[in-house]
């Protein structure tokens, strides 16, 4: 100790403020890098949604098999004594906006194939089970409802003593029109599916027409088959070769379990 104007002082110690500098970098290093770990999780999360917006998106596709794809395409085939204009006259069509007896008509040839006639031939008859039964396999569950529908011969309506939808057979009528409408592509994940195909007309005279009207000819008809069965087969194979000049319809069909897949649409490029 020293003694200066009578004031005693104690020597300085050196090396105290550096110390304690270092320790409060140490403090300060050690708050930033528990604060780090516990906000970078969120970060890189952040950054992986931001910069990968289309892995979250992106849909599995889904393969079909051509039998596969015909089943659906042959869902939707209206009954008539023609080519339906159901069908092949009309643009566009939502499911969602049909009325139920149309929700039948659009399916005619399936809920038509379940049918027996009276013991004395005077009817045409349907169980309503089946009716139920190929419109929620088309349109989805719960989809069906009562209704008069036609399936081009005149109405059928419900017996609800008898529990089926009958009609009066007799109604006649022939024509050589034939139409058939061909599978050329399809895109599918497991919420969607949709199917191209193309289309053509055939006359009784021979000729091939672009429309449901007959107003754009197309070609001559040259196959030498003569049944109207026959004469689909060719036409088909026609519409194979000739797909680029043809009228489409894109059917759609939607799924909310990736197995099941149920008619929602159809857009007709005519």
């Amino acid at each position: 100790m020293e003694e200066q104007n009578n004031i005693i002082q104690e020597p300085k110690k050196k090396g105290n403020g550096g110390i304690i500098a270092l320790l409060l970098i140490i403090i300060v290093l050690l708050i930033g890098v528990i604060v780090l770990l516990i906000i970078k999780p969120d970060l890189l999360k952040a950054n992986i949604n931001n910069s990968e917006p289309s892995q979250s998106t992106e849909e599995e596709k889904v393969v079909f098999s051509n039998s596969e794809l015909e089943e659906y395409v042959n869902y939707i085939a209206p009954v008539s004594i023609g080519p339906s204009a159901l069908l092949y006259d009309t643009s566009s069509v939502k499911a969602s906006e049909l009325s139920a007896g149309k929700k039948i008509e659009y399916i005619g040839s399936k809920v038509y194939d379940k049918h027996t006639s009276s013991a004395d031939h005077k009817y045409s008859i349907i169980s309503e089970s089946d009716v139920k039964d190929a419109v929620e396999k088309v349109y989805g569950p719960n989809t069906y409802k009562k209704a008069t529908f036609n399936l081009g011969c005149g109405d059928y309506t419900l017996n609800e003593s008898e529990k089926n939808y009958y009609s009066q057979t007799g109604c006649g009528g022939t024509t050589a029109t034939v139409a058939a409408n061909t599978i050329i592509d399809y895109k599918a994940t497991k919420s969607k599916l949709e199917i191209t195909t193309a289309y053509a007309i055939l006359d009784g005279t021979n000729k091939i027409y672009k429309d449901y009207n007959k107003t754009i000819a197309l070609d001559d008809y040259t196959n030498s088959n003569s049944t109207m069965t026959d004469a689909k087969v060719g036409l088909k194979e026609y519409i194979k070769n000739n797909k680029d000049k043809l009228s489409k319809i894109i059917y759609t069909f939607e799924s909310s379990d990736g197995i099941n897949y149920y008619f929602t649409g159809f857009e007709n490029n005519k």
